[in-house]
């Protein structure tokens, strides 16, 4: 009778461990798949209402802007003659920020860093400003497939991106999930977003948004 308990026991304890090791590997694979699973867009395009200011920086105020040596600090696209500090934007009430100023870019805080090799950095920027006068994205619709755009880093390194699509889409049809990610899966990917189409006075808004796709080539 011993001997029987005794194998009884031992039954019970591997049961026991095999069902501690399943429960383990189990959460285990939870907490991976939560980690790794795409996370849902809770930021909308941005409304950048015309009231974005006219001033325009000096050229020594561009140079002495400063940003962590990880974030970008500088947008360069020789086809449009745009060479424009980039600031941090977040969002306000679940729509993205535009920068204060026509003749800055703004930088989603949320999106990718440049550099990294995955992932998509979102810059906005106004089409106009407060008089109506053009922003630094309005001739955003003048780029096409190849057109090279530089960011610079605040460390002084470079990175160039190669435009791959150009897309004037319907305010309400705009896909954030989209314009978040990488144009090419496995690529580090370049996005640029400003207002196109008619201006609703009621809405105080564009009714297209222009969006710029792009991944790095260099």
């Amino acid at each position: 009778m011993a001997q029987k308990n005794t194998k009884t026991n031992l039954t019970v304890r591997i049961l026991s461990a095999s069902i501690g090791v399943s429960l383990i590997a189990a959460g285990s694979y939870f907490l991976y798949t939560q980690l790794t699973a795409p996370k849902k867009v809770i930021v909308q395009a941005p409304l950048a209402v015309a009231k974005a200011s006219v001033k325009k920086k000096t050229e020594q105020e561009k140079q002495a802007y400063t940003v962590p040596p990880s974030h970008p600090r500088e947008l360069i696209i020789k086809k449009l003659g745009i060479d424009a500090n980039i600031l941090a934007v977040g969002s306000v009430e679940g729509t993205l920020s535009a920068p204060g100023s026509a003749w800055d870019a703004g930088w989603y805080n949320q999106s990718a860093l440049p550099g990294r090799g995955s992932g998509a950095l979102l810059l906005d920027g106004h089409v106009n400003d407060a008089l109506g006068s053009p922003g630094i994205f309005y001739n955003l619709t003048s780029l096409t497939k190849d057109d090279k755009i530089v960011i610079e880093r605040g460390d002084g390194q470079k990175f160039t991106y190669a435009v791959t699509d150009v897309q004037d889409i319907p305010l309400e049809k705009v896909d954030m999930n989209a314009v978040l990610a990488s144009a090419e899966p496995g690529k580090e990917g370049l996005n640029l977003i400003t207002c196109g189409g008619l201006y609703d006075f009621q809405k105080k808004t564009y009714d297209h948004r222009i969006i710029v796709f792009s991944v790095r080539v260099s």
